[in-house]
């Protein structure tokens, strides 16, 4: 069938009967594209380090902190994934022990006894308004000696070269604090249905070239698995002190950095270093649950643009293309539109599936997905004002 013309067009529009409903699709429509957009501008300037064919000389001396709360599975894979990079330059590791209450200690002087460049500290007491990352992060920075800080977390592992390669991207991108997202590792079914769709958020709706080219900081995104700054620049901005209360500190910081006027860089890290975040879906419920409305500034007004963007655009348009083949109504407002937004999503997907190595079977859950994280959005919300409190890793921090 050959393509209609310009004239059959314009007469298919003159006789299109103007509804609410095909209104409200034409105005998800925007939204959609919007995605696709940025999406594509993302794919390019969402860069990934990589080291050059030939990289000589020495790289500044690098201090990586971790601190370590109840992780005993986690945290000699983490240390040694550490010790096995060919750094070129000075590199030492320090571990805080935060109180755990399984045999993260007893780890931690295992790796530290086999190996000089590990150096493990005992935690203090969790200070008053403090949070428990930023309260370990404030007790491990002034033991670091390195020109370099990498602040991590004791659940992730790093690629051969990783380190070195990272190092270079920072001084490539002329970054004061780079942070990069990682591979996410998923092993049950829900892991594989929830998790990825970090990537698909990231891309979806943040502009990227904005995290460094602004001086908004509203444009501010991080990972706290992987905020590497220099050590200078790190104590001018009193270090976490101004994000002490904050259950999203990497968030927070990352805007602190931005408000100093400090060029932040956000990038792929998914060569550099994996991280499996939960391994239930009951770790994604609680996990989630304790840092997406605080990511949002606690604020109701923004999750509920936030969650009507993402009903409208990832869910919705599923029910509507499903309803149109169950009572054969192929009407643009009633089934084409939604179906184009449908395809839109999914391409998205898919390459975002295919470029983080991601499940490809996952992509049919895709609304099921956003489901769980609206759901997970009412919940941390619910949390900080009900007075609960978010639950982590053995302490209940109060909102």
């Amino acid at each position: 069938m050959p393509p209609p013309t310009l004239d059959e067009l314009l007469r298919a529009i003159r006789s299109t009967v103007i509804t609410p409903l095909l209104v409200y699709q034409i105005a998800v429509s925007v939204f959609v594209a919007f995605s696709l957009v940025n999406a594509v501008i993302d794919w390019f300037t969402f860069r990934r380090p990589s080291p050059p064919p030939q990289a000589p000389g020495l790289l500044p001396s690098l201090s990586v902190l971790i601190p370590a709360r109840n992780e005993e599975a986690t945290l000699e894979p983490c240390v040694r994934s550490l010790l096995a990079q060919e750094y070129p330059g000075e590199l030492e590791i320090l571990v805080l022990n935060d109180h755990s209450e399984d045999g993260t200690g007893r780890v931690a002087a295992g790796l530290a006894a086999a190996d000089r460049r590990v150096r493990v500290l005992e935690g203090g007491p969790l200070l008053p308004g403090w949070k428990g990352k930023p309260n370990a992060l404030r007790q491990l920075a002034p033991l670091a000696g390195g020109e370099l800080l990498l602040l991590t977390d004791a659940d992730c592992t790093f690629y051969p070269g990783a380190l070195a390669a990272a190092v270079r991207h920072r001084d490539r991108e002329r970054a004061d604090c780079l942070s990069l997202i990682p591979y996410l590792e998923c092993g049950s079914f829900w892991e594989h249905v929830v998790v990825p769709l970090q990537y698909f958020l990231v891309f979806a709706t943040l502009p990227v070239r904005n995290v460094y080219a602004s001086r908004n900081p509203a444009f501010a995104a991080a990972n706290g698995a992987f905020l590497l700054i220099d050590a200078p620049t790190y104590r001018a901005l009193g270090g976490h002190e101004a994000v002490k209360g904050e259950m999203a500190e990497d968030i927070k910081f990352a805007q602190h950095v931005k408000r100093s006027g400090r060029r932040l860089v956000y990038g792929d890290g998914s060569r550099v270093y994996a991280v499996r975040m939960y391994d239930s879906l009951r770790g994604v419920w609680e996990g989630f649950s304790k840092n997406l409305f605080p990511a949002m500034g606690k604020s109701l007004p923004v999750l509920g643009v936030w969650s009507l963007f993402l009903l409208t655009t990832q869910v919705l348009p599923f029910v509507f293309v499903l309803a149109g083949l169950v009572t054969g109504d192929r009407s643009p407002a009633a089934f084409r539109l939604p179906l184009a937004h449908v395809a839109v999503a999914l391409a998205i997907r898919v390459a975002l599936t295919v470029r983080f190595r991601q499940a490809l079977w996952a992509v049919v859950t895709h609304p099921v997905g956003w489901l769980i994280t609206l759901a997970i959005g009412a919940n941390s919300a619910y949390l900080a004002y009900s007075g609960r409190g978010h639950a982590w890793k053995g302490r209940v921090y109060e909102t």
